[in-house]
């Protein structure tokens, strides 16, 4: 297969798929209150993993029972 000759800039000018747009402030506005709210919510569970309260108290952990298995059950 032959490579392409032309250079990148031409060929992308003469296939071109999108356009570029300005931006107005509401859509600026728009864009900030997404990454606000995204942050918001990585910041509640960021601080719900680290306030959780653990199942098992780590200076307990060896005075707890230990369970026994039914007898006639083997491995």
């Amino acid at each position: 297969m032959p490579a392409n000759r032309e250079p990148l800039h031409e060929a992308a000018d003469k296939h071109s798929y999108y356009y570029r747009r300005s931006l107005t402030p509401q859509d600026y506005l728009l864009a900030a209150g997404v990454g606000l709210g995204v942050g918001m919510f990585a910041y509640y569970v960021a601080t719900r993993f680290a306030q959780r309260t653990l199942l098992l108290d780590e200076s307990r952990a060896g005075t707890l029972p230990r369970t026994r298995r039914a007898k006639g059950r083997e491995g």
